[in-house]
């Protein structure tokens, strides 16, 4: 394995850094195939440049087809006429 090589690889700890979230999120994020890694042994697992280019894809495609509804707005207002009788009572 070159020194090239060895440097475009990222540890957990280096990605978790690189997209600002917590480690033991990352964690999860490989231990349940969520996020594209390389297991190198039972216990290292490395990252590459590709590897976090798929994950900033991943999560976008996510936050966007996940978007949430909002209510419409007769059930907030159908919600609010419960939650004043509610008070009123």
């Amino acid at each position: 394995m070159t020194t090239e090589y060895r440097n475009e690889l990222m540890t957990p700890d280096d990605l978790a850094q690189r997209l600002g979230v917590s480690l033991r999120m990352v964690r999860e994020m490989y231990y349940t195939n969520t996020w594209p890694h390389l297991r190198l042994n039972k216990r290292t697992v490395r990252f590459t440049e590709n590897h976090y280019e798929q994950i900033l894809e991943l999560s976008e495609q996510r936050s966007t087809s996940q978007v949430r509804k909002t209510t419409s707005a007769d059930a907030s207002a159908e919600l609010a006429k419960l939650l004043t009788r509610k008070r009123s009572a």
